[in-house]
């Protein structure tokens, strides 16, 4: 809802509080104060303002309310306008004017709320209702045809305080909401950020793999193998281009990848790898971080031996609410240089996203890591 429905509902209100309290022989004072304020509020905080300026324009508008809304008043008592509406016909248009000059106030971006600045508004928003009850206080009593008596007083004091005390209440409530909606995204953009630099080490270190294993096909004379390879590899890119922007996958597209892959490094390493699946139905409408599974299948070949007279095994399976990856211990004669990459991409992308951690669990001859379905 845009600003200026708000000031004209406002501005309704007030009229009917007014001809209301008119009709029932009671004093308007304090709910159309209160309602300026909760107007002021609202509108405080849907432009984002700092409390100081939330404060200043509480207090401005309830002064200049009571005495634009005088004003308005009396001149419409020169009209021959009914006596029971010149109150809230006054009450009305004074609401508008005070909407609007907050409304265009708090658009100026000196008024714009800073971060860290709101660590002193509930005090600040105190001392606010604290000079309008005074203010108000005063004024009722001088207009009061019931003069200064100690129990008038009380009644008033008590009714200003509860009142003034409950909207400060939600203010504080709202703006800590605000706070917080603003740390969460920016938690989420820096999420992304992270995301998209890990991303950008993980990929180019999948395609370098990729093209030294065409690089020795091609010097091997293995032009028909090269060509398939490079078809595959074309299909793999595919895949990892249309998941490029999503944040999760469905277990399902993972696996038909890991598949693509695994046609690959047939390719490359003949039979010197063994893929065993164990994959319960139901988990393969659950999702995965892209390319998860398909990275740690890589980081078993990278890591460890392979040979066709003795294939490497690993092993994917599905728990209720995971998916592990195991594959045998055969540490390769030269260990390969690895950042961990890989590994540190896993775990951030499954902390941003989900809040949760990958598992990884080594024993003397199995390494095992264990994804979240999400």
């Amino acid at each position: 809802m845009k600003n200026v429905w708000i000031i004209q509902i406002f501005a309704l209100l007030h009229a009917a509080v007014s001809l209301g309290c008119r009709m029932v022989g009671m004093a308007d004072d304090l709910l159309l104060t209160l309602l300026t304020m909760l107007m002021v509020v609202i509108l405080c905080l849907r432009r984002a303002t700092n409390v100081v300026f939330m404060s200043t324009a509480v207090i401005l508008a309830n002064i200049v309310g009571f005495g634009l809304g005088k004003g308005i008043a009396a001149l419409f008592d020169l009209t021959a306008l009914p006596d029971m509406a010149v109150n809230p016909l006054s009450t009305f248009l004074c609401t508008q004017a005070v909407g609007f000059l907050v409304e265009f106030s708090a658009r100026r971006p000196a008024f714009e709320d800073a971060r860290g600045g709101d660590s002193k508004g509930l005090r600040w928003m105190l001392t606010a209702f604290v000079l309008i009850i005074i203010l108000r206080l005063v004024i009722t009593v001088l207009d009061s045809d019931l003069g200064f008596t100690r129990n008038f007083f009380i009644e008033v004091l008590v009714d200003y305080i509860f009142s003034c005390l409950a909207i400060v209440l939600v203010a504080e409530y709202a703006i800590r909401l605000r706070e917080r909606a603003e740390k969460s995204a920016e938690e989420a953009n820096l999420a992304h950020f992270r995301y998209q630099s890990l991303k950008q080490q993980v990929n180019p270190h999948f395609l370098f793999n990729s093209l030294n294993t065409l690089d020795c096909m091609i010097q091997e004379n293995s032009n028909r193998e090269a060509s398939e390879y490079t078809h595959k590899l074309a299909e793999v890119y595919r895949y990892m281009l249309r998941s490029e922007d999503e944040s999760l996958v469905r277990l399902s597209q993972e696996m038909d990848f890991v598949s693509r892959y695994m046609e690959l490094q047939r390719l490359r390493f003949g039979g010197g790898v063994e893929l065993e699946l164990n994959i319960a139905d139901e988990a393969m409408n659950r999702s995965v971080v892209p390319c998860s599974v398909q990275l740690l299948v890589e980081n078993a070949l990278k890591h460890n031996a392979v040979r066709p007279d003795n294939p490497l095994k690993i092993e994917i399976r599905t728990t209720r609410n995971s998916v592990m990856v195991s594959n045998e211990k055969r540490p390769r004669l030269t260990p390969p240089r690895s950042a961990g990459m890989g590994q540190r991409y896993l775990r951030q992308r499954y902390k941003d996203i989900a809040g949760k951690s990958i598992v990884i669990r080594e024993t003397e001859d199995k390494y095992i890591v264990i994804l979240p379905l999400l």
